[in-house]
């Protein structure tokens, strides 16, 4: 079995993992640009490690996210929720914020990428995820209820197919929220 490496943002969300995990393997990719030498890194050595993707859920976040996942082969994921995710003053969202309680959850959430389609732009409309007033409302319980993080529709459809749902799953999901 590989060892786990997680890939965060910065020294501080390292700082965060290691004081929970001690035992933890953690690379930073160095703020919000990525470091030549730990992606030349990551794409050399991603046979030896299964390689978990925790990164800040927010623009810059979502921008490293992109740039490794479209080079490594594949990358595992965890998303943070932005509610859980802000500095006190509320002025700054990252991992480095979260409360202990929370990662120590959210850790256990790993997604995995998956080019299986279950389900279709067309399956969000008719569970009404999208094109609806309600939809932005039921789009974040759906996405908290599977540990998604942020989505807008196109991004709810790709993380929802990564874990293989079905309509009716998700079905399940809303009817329960309901």
């Amino acid at each position: 079995m590989k060892d786990k490496l997680y890939v965060v943002e910065g020294s501080h969300d390292e700082a965060l993992l290691k004081h929970v995990y001690p035992e933890i393997k953690t690379i930073s990719v160095g703020g919000s640009q990525i470091k030549d030498d730990v992606l030349k890194f990551l794409i050399e050595h991603q046979g030896e490690f299964e390689i978990i993707l925790i990164l800040d859920p927010d623009h810059q976040g979502k921008r490293i996210r992109d740039k490794l996942s479209s080079v490594l082969k594949e990358p595992k994921h965890i998303f943070l929720d932005k509610e859980f995710s802000r500095s006190k003053n509320n002025r700054k969202i990252g991992l480095e914020h979260v409360p202990i309680e929370y990662l120590k959850q959210i850790i256990k959430y790993e997604v995995k990428e998956s080019n299986v389609q279950m389900l279709s732009m067309h399956d969000l409309y008719d569970l009404k995820l999208t094109g609806f007033e309600e939809s932005k409302d039921l789009r974040y319980k759906v996405a908290s209820h599977y540990h998604l993080g942020h989505v807008n529709s196109k991004t709810l459809l790709k993380r929802l197919n990564w874990l293989n749902l079905t309509k009716s799953d998700i079905k399940r999901v809303i009817d329960a929220s309901s």
